[in-house]
């Protein structure tokens, strides 16, 4: 495993499963068949692409380490255990923008308006023992690769550009082209999280962001996907890849010893690489981003400023949720073939705070993440909620659903309506699934890629990888996204706004502060034990949104 002695590095943890290759562009999937595992509705959707993704990455991800050239070996570098995790296309539109202002500040105009902008891409390595690394990070690079059936096409693609791949002491090897992007790393909690003894042990994941030049058709992402859904049809290309590397300090102890006193820092580099299967989107098309982009924060033309609250496209998130149990000693991902009554990702609150969504965020979509091993589960679980009626989740409360012109009016129904009534009285004889499509409210299910030692080593189950994956896959999908915690009930301050007007004023509207981020105060109560389920909790966060005297601590 000691990259450090071969010309060619084995991966340290290399996925290999056997999984169908997959392609899941819109286009692919249609012209390919694709069958979905988890059917759709108009109300739930599954990430089928993402799955997809997290299929490839399983299969043809790698990740390895070696020594910098420089260093002087020490130990074994292979204490260090690094993993390939979530990679995607960045469709965030600032940093669409940032590309295309860092072209015309260099009087290029190379992007073409976008229509030629650079690829850009970020992919996130896990990388063990984070209290043995220093967070300081060095030579940050990044490629996409292209190998070729023969010399001859890989020296007619894209000609004069490019570098071809070279094994130490060979003339050439798989006519691979490369080409190099501008990279950067971020690791932007690690310093917290190494100054919690909670998470002595913990390992993190370190994002790498990378945009390719602009101005080559061919180095699109639009063009690059195209070329990988090509790859079966034509016979030129056989491989396309994206690969970060970068270089940190860590610890190393001496050989044969079990003093940390003795430990000597040295430095390494983190190669990871992924299939561009694993990389692209639903939508690769970033010169669309670039065409809807705002020229002023009101700018009501753009697709990203919406005109008024009930245009507002807005998403509020939670995950990736979990069921954890311990096993050996150790916090485990709890197996679904042991517990078969485990709701897997399926937070126990979900139902009580769909129900001040219902009320308070008409036409909105919640997006559940949870972790891949447990996502068929999670899956099932949520169908099943679905298809429950209002009056089995809603017992006491469910009759401020009944007035169905008010459901369809997509008005706020306050807070303040919830007046508990007897088991027995009249409850609305809907379905749960029918609720939410009368609210014009969607459920967007999205799995998340956690192998056994990232979730057993890292803070709440791979929450820091999921963030920015969040950001750069969906941001150019809603005109406002907010990351809530899981237990987290966003219920109004008054009975005249809903969460989507309260939200359009603070971004869009004539008060707006003008700002990409805000944050908001939250009120945390505990619940005790013996009230946890549906009722008492609707129960506890009506009383403190009406007791203002509450919120004072």
């Amino acid at each position: 495993l000691n990259g450090y002695f071969k010309n060619t590095p084995p991966p340290l943890y290399d996925y290999n499963t056997a999984d169908q290759k997959t392609g899941f562009t819109k286009e692919a999937a249609a012209a390919k068949n694709i069958v979905s595992t988890h059917p759709s509705n108009d109300v739930l959707k599954f990430d089928e692409h993402v799955l997809a993704n997290i299929r490839e990455t399983y299969r043809g991800a790698r990740s390895f380490t070696e020594w910098a050239p420089n260093a002087d070996p020490i130990g074994d570098i292979g204490q260090f255990q690094t993993i390939p995790l979530l990679a995607t296309v960045d469709r965030r539109p600032i940093i669409v923008r940032k590309q295309l202002i860092e072209d015309k500040k260099n009087r290029l105009n190379l992007a073409a308006n976008g229509k030629l902008l650079g690829c850009a891409m970020t992919g996130a390595t896990f990388i063990s023992d984070l209290e043995l690394l220093e967070l300081k990070h060095y030579a940050p690079t990044c490629d996409v690769c292209f190998q070729f059936v023969n010399h001859k096409d890989m020296t007619d693609f894209v000609p004069s550009l490019g570098y071809e791949v070279l094994k130490p002491g060979l003339q050439s090897t798989a006519a691979t082209k490369c080409f190099e992007g501008e990279a950067t790393v971020e690791a932007r909690f690690a310093d917290w999280q190494r100054g919690d003894r909670r998470f002595k042990g913990s390992g993190y994941q370190w994002h790498v962001d990378c945009a390719l030049p602009n101005g080559i058709q061919e180095l699109t992402c639009r063009e690059i996907s195209r070329m990988q859904d090509d790859i079966d049809l034509l016979d030129d290309s056989q491989k396309i890849y994206f690969k970060t590397k970068f270089e940190l300090d860590g610890w190393f102890r001496q050989p044969d010893s079990d003093d940390d006193e003795s430990s000597q820092k040295r430095r390494f580099r983190i190669y990871t690489e992924w299939p561009w299967t694993a990389v692209m989107s639903h939508d690769d098309d970033r010169s669309a981003i670039a065409n809807g982009l705002s020229t002023s924060w009101n700018d009501i033309d753009s697709k990203f400023v919406p005109s008024n609250h009930h245009e507002m496209s807005l998403a509020h998130v939670e995950g990736p949720g979990y069921d954890q149990s311990e096993y050996r000693g150790h916090i485990s991902l709890k197996s679904m073939n042991a517990d078969k009554l485990s709701k897997g990702g399926i937070h126990p609150r979900l139902v009580s705070n769909l129900f001040h969504l219902i009320r308070n965020a008409p036409g909105s979509t919640h997006m559940v993440a949870v972790v891949d091993g447990q996502a068929q589960r999670s899956y099932n679980v949520m169908l099943m909620l679905l298809n429950t009626s209002i009056s089995d989740l809603f017992k006491m409360y469910g009759k401020v659903f009944r007035n169905v012109g008010t459901l369809n009016d997509q008005d706020l129904i306050p807070i303040s309506s919830m007046n508990p009534i007897d088991v027995n009285s009249s409850q609305p004889s809907m379905t749960l699934l029918e609720l939410l499509r009368i609210r014009k409210i969607k459920i967007h299910m999205v799995p998340i890629i956690t192998p056994s030692l990232v979730f057993e080593k890292t803070v709440c189950g791979g929450q820091y990888t999921f963030t920015p994956y969040l950001a750069a896959r969906y941001s150019a999908d809603y005109q406002v996204i907010m990351y809530i915690d899981g237990d987290t009930a966003m219920v109004e301050s008054s009975n005249k706004r809903t969460l989507n007007e309260i939200l359009y004023d603070r971004f869009f509207g004539q008060k707006s502060s003008k700002c990409a981020g805000h944050r908001m105060r939250l009120i945390e109560q505990y619940v005790k034990p013996e009230y946890n389920n549906n009722e008492a909790v609707l129960q506890c966060t009506q009383n403190l949104a009406l007791d203002k005297k509450k919120w004072q601590y």
